[in-house]
């Protein structure tokens, strides 16, 4: 029987008060998990407080922006916000979902499926047998996982490498990670990341897109690096004697990958000589291919998927049309920060923890008003390089320092080195492409404006003069 004190994460009950949470606590406490700490949350219209009497474990009472007890997005994006993010370094971690509302239940439960809590969080169910009867507490069994639990689980054993959370605050970096987590679990179809440099291309491929293809081999080909003359041999494998200097056999990137992803980054840089091989590669449902200078077909089991910094009407051109037919089925865009200021917070705290290698800094970062300001109006041209640019200038300026001197030291660095934004994908508001593709560009984001700024389509509709379903279909839903 476990007998690690951990922390309790509860609703007020309205009619029972802070008896429900005392009996909670008391078994708990009989099945060998006893309570040190209770975050206890409650409605702005039903303020609580623990009373003098109270003889129990350190209570933090939460109280949350929630208006209507029965809403569940409302309810669950006041956890999600304000309380997951403040629990996730408890390290023995209990729910008690039967406190509250019905949606308040179904929150708890959807919670925990999409993988929010830590590792080893555990649900209980408190009740009365009958109206009259003793009061027992049982564990909750509820073993739906989904793809946010996949990823989060993923993260959580992997270094404290700077990764996006799955459930961004933007609508637009939300909108490409749930693309993203669908499209990678299209087997056999080669998937397209298009992104500004520095948007984390490369590590949501090695993150999100490897764990739902659960696939831990991801061999990435840095297309731009590879030798004219000798990119096929690289991609494709030779055979001995292929040609001169062909001294032995080589298994070539394809080979080495088989049975995971063959990540091919920047693809249009890609030889054309490479291109029309790789075309028949994929359009061979087999996989079947020759390696240079041989007769014999080989086979290997590899998921593809590329990556490139040029907008889609650029890289159309830069590839040859056959190739960029088969690789444009599923595409998925990676917004840049400057269109993501929502997340930009939580990305700073991300970065810094990964960057910080030395206790002479704090794990976690510096929240001042330069720094926010400057994350506010910051144009990122360099995207997760300029943040972490940042963290290490913060680190330079920190030694000797207070807090406010060395961050107002740092920004003012930061800021004194500009970069040109090149390579931006749309970054006209009008979009890139023919005039029919600028028009499809703007009907989108002015459906997710006004979705965003009224909250629901059908308000946002309203508001527009026109009805829900043009308005979704603007939007790609």
């Amino acid at each position: 029987m476990s007998t690690k004190s951990g922390t309790l994460l509860a609703w007020h009950s309205k009619n029972h008060g802070i008896d429900v949470l005392r009996n909670a606590i008391r078994l708990l406490k009989s099945k060998g998990h006893p309570i040190v700490r209770v975050i206890y949350l409650c409605r702005k219209a039903e303020p609580v407080t623990v009373g003098q009497e109270w003889d129990g474990p350190s209570v933090d009472v939460q109280t949350l922006p929630v208006s209507d007890p029965s809403n569940h997005a409302q309810i669950y994006e006041a956890i999600a916000r304000q309380i997951i993010p403040e629990v996730q370094n408890a390290s023995h971690l209990h729910v008690n979902v039967s406190p509250g509302t019905p949606a308040m239940h179904c929150v708890w439960l959807l919670l925990h499926a999409g993988g929010a809590f830590p590792n080893g969080t555990r649900l209980w169910s408190s009740q009365r047998e009958g109206r009259d009867g003793p009061i027992r507490i049982d564990s909750v069994e509820f073993p739906i996982s989904t793809y946010l639990a996949e990823v989060r689980e993923a993260a959580s054993v992997r270094a404290p490498v700077a990764q996006y959370d799955p459930e961004a605050k933007s609508p637009a970096r939300r909108r490409a990670l749930e693309d993203l987590m669908r499209y990678a679990g299209v087997a056999g179809a080669p998937l397209l990341v298009l992104g500004e440099r520095g948007t984390g291309k490369t590590r949501l491929v090695e993150t999100i897109v490897a764990t739902i293809k659960r696939r831990s081999n991801v061999v990435t080909v840095p297309c731009g690096a590879l030798d004219s003359t000798l990119a096929e041999s690289e991609l494709f494998g030779h055979v001995k004697g292929a040609f001169t200097g062909a001294e032995s056999v080589r298994k070539g990137l394809l080979g080495i990958a088989d049975g995971g992803i063959l990540f091919l980054d920047e693809v249009q840089d890609l030889p054309m000589g490479v291109q029309r091989k790789l075309i028949r590669f994929l359009q061979d449902r087999h996989r079947r291919y020759r390696q240079v200078g041989g007769d014999k077909e080989m086979s290997v089991d590899v998921e593809v998927v590329c990556a490139s910094n040029v907008s889609i009407a650029e890289l159309a051109k830069r590839l040859a049309p056959d190739l960029f037919d088969r690789l444009s089925h599923l595409i998925v865009t990676v917004p840049s920060l400057r269109d993501c200021r929502e997340d930009l917070a939580d990305d700073w705290v991300r970065v810094w923890r990964e960057l910080r290698v030395t206790t002479a800094v704090p794990a976690d970062p510096p929240q001042h008003r330069l720094l926010a300001e400057a994350l506010a109006s910051h144009p990122f041209s360099g995207n997760l390089r300029d943040l972490q640019r940042l963290a290490v200038l913060v680190t330079a300026w920190w030694h000797g320092r207070s807090e406010a001197d060395a961050v107002a030291h740092a920004v003012s660095a930061w800021r004194d080195v500009g970069f040109p934004i090149t390579n931006v994908k749309d970054a006209s508001p009008w979009g890139d492409g023919t005039r029919r593709e600028r028009i499809r560009h703007f009907q989108r984001g002015l459906a997710e404006w006004a979705k965003e700024r009224h909250g629901t389509w059908a308000r946002a509709a309203k508001a527009l003069g026109c009805d829900e379903r043009t308005l979704r279909e603007d939007a790609g839903e």
